[in-house]
């Protein structure tokens, strides 16, 4: 099975290194419990405050990585011998690869394949003919499931709300990691 991950919201917390910029600038504490979708906007930040979080987080040398994503990885990269694949949202995919480089991997660095630059992630999936999407944002969840790429939702404050169909839930990456083996054999 060819599977991709999402990055940010998925791999990298990403949020927490937005938010806290996000704070800095206007004073302002947004709790991620408060967040009900990936869109900011709708908590009232401006557009320039949030591309400065944004480009502040883009430049991090380390994002923390949600517990267990490391070692389920490492185990997947290691046990198919493939390259891991993420494909972000990201317009400028080197950053998350910078990011993802600089984890805590053990007990090497896996060999990676980082792409994207789009929200909508339709054409990268289809160029690199995955058959199984990790993702957080649900924005374009129904145009991948229309595409037949099966979805997998990690479970985020953001997306809790989200009752449509998708292929898999996920609360946490030992389910997924339980879920890819039982699935790869």
């Amino acid at each position: 099975m060819k599977i991709a991950f999402d990055v940010d919201g998925v791999v990298l917390n990403s949020i927490e290194v937005i938010l806290e910029h996000i704070g800095e600038i206007t004073g302002r504490r947004i709790r991620i419990d408060e967040l009900g979708t990936w869109d900011l906007e709708v908590l009232g930040i401006d557009v320039k405050t949030l591309w400065r979080a944004v480009e502040w987080m883009y430049k991090a040398p380390v994002i923390a990585a949600y517990e267990g994503a490391t070692r389920a990885l490492s185990r997947i990269h290691r046990e198919t011998r493939e390259p891991l694949l993420f494909i972000t949202g990201r317009s400028d995919p080197q950053t998350a690869q910078r990011q993802l480089q600089a984890l805590n991997w053990n007990p090497t660095v896996p060999k990676m394949v980082v792409t994207g630059g789009d929200r909508n992630k339709t054409q990268y999936l289809a160029d690199h003919l995955v058959e199984f999407m990790v993702e957080d944002d649900v924005k374009h969840v129904q145009e991948y499931l229309d595409a037949g790429i099966r979805v997998g939702l990690m479970h985020r404050p953001w997306n809790r709300d989200y009752s449509q169909a998708v292929t898999e839930r996920f609360a946490s990456w030992e389910e997924l990691e339980a879920w890819y083996f039982d699935h790869l054999r």
